[in-house]
């Protein structure tokens, strides 16, 4: 990908440069994040299976794989899930029968976010929602999220601008010919689509902004 072209695309809203020139850090961290939930309401469903791939990009713009996890969450109320999210997400009990509880996997959602500089995802305020809301149901205080790129905001720009047609993963995946391991709507799948589909963006898009979980993109 590049350390010089990800971090001169980052800006802040005065359109200021948020990060300088790459030679000025010794590395740099991102995350990308992608959840599979039992529908599409965080107050009703929740997450069935969590997955993240850290990135440590160094001075010279080498990009390494740093962590990568892919865990299936214990749903605690599946009478509640959507019958379509579950086909999409392939959910059954044998295939969730070593599922764990959120609670167990939290401790690593914290430490690689609170390690990240940021994060990569696709409408990613939609994971951090429900991830907020499983804390909020577990008595656990409030996960910090670093700030995040939207791929979505990046398509966004390009359907305006008569290059896409749609801007769903499914589509950018076939529109930029992005092949992966694994079965797409599967956490760590997706999470592998994403960061492809994102150096294929970024290379369309002469800029983008960062987001936030209290200021994330609403453009959906």
């Amino acid at each position: 990908m590049g350390c010089q072209r990800v971090l001169n695309k980052f800006k802040t809203e005065n359109g200021q440069a948020l990060y300088g020139a790459c030679a000025v850090y010794t590395h740099m961290i991102f995350t990308v994040v992608d959840t599979e939930t039992t529908g599409l309401n965080p107050s009703k469903h929740e997450i069935i299976e969590v997955a993240f791939i850290s990135y440590i990009v160094d001075g010279e713009g080498n990009e390494y794989v740093l962590n990568k996890l892919e865990q299936k969450i214990k749903p605690e109320a599946i009478h509640l899930a959507s019958e379509k999210a579950l086909e999409i997400n392939g959910y059954s009990k044998e295939k969730w029968k070593d599922a764990v509880e959120f609670s167990a996997v939290l401790p690593k959602l914290e430490k690689v976010f609170a390690e990240s500089d940021f994060l990569i995802g696709q409408n990613l305020i939609f994971d951090m929602r429900f991830l907020a809301k499983m804390c909020e149901r577990s008595g656990i205080d409030e996960i910090k999220f670093p700030p995040y790129v939207d791929t979505k905001a990046l398509a966004d720009v390009l359907k305006e601008k008569g290059v896409l047609k749609r801007t769903r993963m499914d589509y950018l995946c076939e529109h930029y010919n992005v092949t992966w391991e694994g079965r797409a709507h599967t956490a760590l799948a997706d999470c592998e689509r994403t960061i492809k589909v994102f150096e294929k963006l970024q290379d369309e898009v002469p800029e983008y902004d960062l987001y936030t979980f209290e200021e994330p993109y609403t453009g959906y």
